[in-house]
């Protein structure tokens, strides 16, 4: 899967070991960056096809990023290559 490049001067460095995130988020690690004023986290090679989540902080951008990892797991039709990653990363298996 292809992560789309970030400016390294927007980047926010996050170590997902110290933040009360859930484990799907600390074994994927999306980027996490800034936007004008807002903070923004990604998986992918870009927000519309991959898993993107914003905010006014960096947390609540992750905490948004990990609802729309929810939503896309959920979405049992979903075969894109961003999908396809995240469950192949966390080893979920197709029912």
């Amino acid at each position: 899967m292809e992560q789309m490049q970030i400016d390294p001067e927007s980047r926010i460095e996050i170590d997902y070991q110290d933040w009360p995130v859930n484990t799907a988020t600390q074994k994927l690690q999306p980027v996490v960056f800034k936007d004008g004023d807002s903070f923004c986290c990604l998986l992918g090679p870009d927000p519309q096809a991959g898993i993107f989540g914003c905010g006014d902080t960096a947390f609540q951008a992750v905490q948004d990023w990990e609802q729309h990892l929810r939503d896309r797991l959920s979405e049992s039709q979903t075969q894109d290559e961003v999908t396809e990653y995240v469950k192949q990363k966390l080893d979920i298996q197709a029912f």
